[in-house]
């Protein structure tokens, strides 16, 4: 195989924060690789503490990579932005970082979304409607 015969791959989603309806559908199949490049501040962004060595630092989605996938229909580059990852403690930080549906639809209004994908589920559609900023 010669470099014209390769088949360039993890070419993104050109700064999309939604995917297409056929992209969901193949992702509800199969849910994408994490893949988070993000540098580790000193203190934890959730609790502002330094890292320990029994509990140290990770890249936290605000917005769970699952969650915004399967259920808000974001792409994975937007899942694994720096504008949708803290650094925490692993040990109780992790989770505290993470949003759950009612509040990730709240945080996306915050951030001056309009609406969701029309594709996604009718529930998801009414949480979002019933959720304030």
């Amino acid at each position: 195989m010669t470099a014209a015969e390769k088949i360039k791959t993890n070419i993104g989603f050109n700064g999309r924060m939604f995917l297409t309806k056929a992209e969901w559908e193949t992702y509800k199949r199969r849910k994408p690789v994490r893949y988070i490049k993000k540098k580790k501040p000193k203190l934890c962004e959730v609790c502002g503490k330094s890292e320990k060595a029994d509990n140290p630092f990770e890249n936290s989605h605000i917005i769970g990579f699952g969650l915004g996938i399967i259920y808000i229909g974001l792409t994975p580059e937007y899942v694994d932005s720096h504008e949708n990852i803290v650094c925490a403690h692993r040990k109780k930080c992790n989770s505290k970082a993470e949003l759950d549906l009612h509040e990730s639809c709240k945080h996306l209004k915050s951030r001056g979304v309009k609406s969701l994908p029309g594709y996604l589920p009718k529930f998801v559609h009414a949480i979002w409607l019933k959720t304030k900023k």
